[in-house]
């Protein structure tokens, strides 16, 4: 019962120890501090794309009008010379 005890708590400290040392370092803290400004860049990036995004406005839905009836000009006349 003692050797199963002393056993875990020797892999109690070394589970503790060998997750913790690469937080620990430079390289450790130099990753965090990369991943949080990719993240804050990333949301503020996001964040001013929807700023600059137009709002899109509703078209009014207007029923057809009624149809019209063309008058007996269709068109432009041309003109000829004064000769």
């Amino acid at each position: 019962m003692k050797k199963l005890h002393c056993a875990l708590a020797l892999l109690l400290v070394t589970s503790i120890l060998c997750s913790g040392c690469s937080m620990l370092t430079t390289q450790g803290r130099q990753e965090r501090a990369y991943s949080r400004y990719v993240k804050k860049s990333s949301a503020g990036r996001v964040k001013q794309q929807k700023r600059m995004r137009p709002k899109k406005t509703a078209i009014p839905e207007s029923e057809p009008s009624e149809p019209m009836i063309a008058s007996g000009v269709s068109g432009p006349e041309s003109v000829s010379s004064g000769e």
